[in-house]
């Protein structure tokens, strides 16, 4: 299956872009934090825009990282549980866990996407000191959730469950 590969190679590079631009908005809050402490209390002129672009990098940020997170198994994950089962259970325990994480994500891609394109249809502004139309901020929520749902599907791939070791979750070292 090539063209199978191919898509997860494809997924993989999207979800590595995203986090490289949760990266960015990460800076971004940085920045925009280090330049209102500094105009408003040393220059005393406080920025307008300083407070938006932290909110909205912010929400970038969360929904742009979240699928990879979900990739490399950074969530994250209480296996009391699958460590008390019996072993003969605990291959379907994880396997369920991550079906449970495929409903979930695929709800909310969903449902975010339904309310990003009627922000987008009735032409909903962020009331703000500058309004910006709300969809720009939000279409990276349906993204996040999207993308999620790929990898928990993924995930589901019954033989690469170790049964003898369910604690080892994954990590944000491993691929």
């Amino acid at each position: 299956m090539p063209i199978l590969k191919t898509m997860c190679r494809w997924h993989d590079w999207l979800t590595q872009f995203g986090y490289h631009l949760g990266c960015i908005a990460l800076g971004i809050i940085f920045s925009a934090y280090i330049i209102e402490v500094f105009g408003r209390y040393f220059f005393n002129a406080p920025q307008w825009w300083a407070s938006e672009a932290v909110s909205y990098s912010l929400c970038a940020g969360t929904f742009l990282m979240m699928p990879y997170v979900t990739w490399k198994k950074g969530h994250v994950a209480v296996t009391l549980i699958f460590d008390m089962l019996p072993r003969s259970l605990v291959r379907f325990a994880v396997w369920f866990t991550y079906f449970l994480g495929l409903l979930a994500c695929g709800f909310a891609t969903w449902i975010t996407f339904d309310e990003t394109v009627r922000q987008w249809i009735n032409d909903v502004h962020i009331m703000a000191v500058k309004p910006v139309p709300k969809y720009l901020v939000s279409v990276v929520i349906p993204f996040g959730f999207a993308s999620s749902t790929i990898h928990f599907f993924r995930l589901l791939n019954w033989q690469a469950i170790d049964p003898d070791n369910p604690g080892a979750v994954g990590g944000f070292g491993e691929s």
